[in-house]
């Protein structure tokens, strides 16, 4: 069910199942909004309440003309409050798992387990951006196409290029969510510019909840090395590291990743 919360002074719209004893927060990656977790969504549906969001800035919710990733971590938070949630899980993909991280830096005691998926300790900018600027291409001007086409090449398993080239696979709504959706170039900027310079690596020791992070073997946006370094900074976190995989685990392995993420949120 679509609800909009209203969430320190901004609306964000949600998409809640509502059924189940346990919460599960899922957050997009970069450009993207809640109809792309909408796979994840439906792997944890029958066991848990599964509650997608559109990030400020993206999708259907407020979009500032400016925000921080701090002010995304506090969304998070704001939303467990407002459904009167005691605890969530959280699970964050790419730019999500930045955000997924922050949250339970600034706050740990109403998120049960973190999972972090194809994630990164910091970063100048976003990794969407440093690979387009790789390409000789501006991420405020880039087409979906261009942007899919550097994606590509840089995040997937060879197996599954071949197979997207061939027109087996079709990553587009998993990278870009609902199309109607999309950001223009100025929210693009503003989206680049809340990740210019952040870095998650300074507060590792506030994170006290169960932590899983996902990497994963041909990830040319977040490799799986920063992933890992992610694990061996927070006290006692799990890392999972999937083969013939790029940064689009979610297509490329479903199975698998499945199988890692409800292991370890059966605990």
């Amino acid at each position: 069910m679509k609800k909009f919360l209203n969430i320190n002074d901004i609306e964000i719209c949600i998409d809640d199942t509502e059924k189940g004893e346990e919460a599960l927060i899922l957050i997009h990656g970069l450009t993207a909004n809640k109809t792309s977790m909408y796979p994840i969504r439906d792997m944890f549906r029958d066991d848990y309440r599964v509650i997608t969001v559109d990030t400020r800035g993206h999708g259907e919710s407020t979009r500032p003309e400016s925000y921080t990733i701090d002010d995304h971590a506090r969304d998070i938070h704001g939303i467990i409050d407002e459904l009167e949630l005691e605890k969530a899980h959280v699970l964050g993909y790419s730019m999500g798992s930045y955000i997924a991280l922050r949250s339970a830096e600034l706050k740990c005691d109403d998120i049960d387990r973190l999972v972090l998926v194809c994630t990164k300790p910091n970063g100048k900018t976003s990794s969407v951006a440093r690979l387009l600027k790789e390409a000789g291409l501006d991420i405020t001007q880039v087409s979906q196409e261009e942007m899919m086409g550097v994606i590509m090449k840089a995040t997937v398993a060879p197996e599954t290029f071949e197979r997207i080239v061939s027109g087996e696979l079709n990553p587009e709504e998993l990278i870009k969510g609902d199309a109607s959706l999309e950001l223009n170039a100025e929210e693009k900027a503003a989206e680049d510019a809340s990740l210019a310079g952040f870095d998650n690596s300074k507060d590792y020791d506030k994170v006290t909840c169960p932590t899983l992070v996902i990497g994963c073997e041909y990830d040319g946006i977040n490799p799986a090395e920063l992933g890992r370094e992610v694990a061996e900074g927070i006290e006692n976190a799990e890392f999972e590291f999937i083969e013939n995989s790029g940064h689009l685990v979610i297509l490329e392995q479903p199975e698998e990743f499945q199988r890692i993420t409800a292991d370890f949120l059966k605990g």
